[in-house]
């Protein structure tokens, strides 16, 4: 698979985490964390709304032929936050989840990274 085939599909997943995550929050927040109420609906919009906003940008920039750099080592950082978040917050997440979604945050994070070195190359 090439370089932008996987930054297609790496929009793509950003795209679709956000569509899901906008529309129905309660469902992602039940999975992750057990519980929706108080702010975990709200805060599953926010990093829904990020995701989706990183995948169309970079789904966009590729789209037009245009420099995605910048797009992917956004989704880097974000990505690397993620994981360091997912390590500080594991006692709140459920068992079965915890590596699902370090190991989600930590190869997206890498990923991406690859993938904007790729793009200044």
């Amino acid at each position: 698979m090439e370089a932008k085939d996987l930054a297609v599909n790496l929009a793509r997943g950003r795209i679709a985490f956000g569509v899901v995550s906008l529309l129905a929050p309660g469902v992602v927040a039940r999975t992750m964390a057990g519980a929706s109420e108080g702010g975990a609906s709200l805060f599953v919009r926010m990093v829904g709304a990020r995701d989706l906003g990183v995948g169309l940008g970079l789904h966009l920039a590729l789209d037009r032929e245009a420099p995605t750099r910048g797009w992917l080592e956004a989704s880097a950082v974000v990505d690397g936050i993620d994981a360091a978040a997912c390590v500080l917050a594991r006692r709140h997440l459920r068992p079965g989840v915890f590596p699902g979604v370090l190991f989600a945050a930590t190869s997206g994070a890498l990923l991406s990274g690859w993938l904007a070195r790729q793009a200044a190359s």
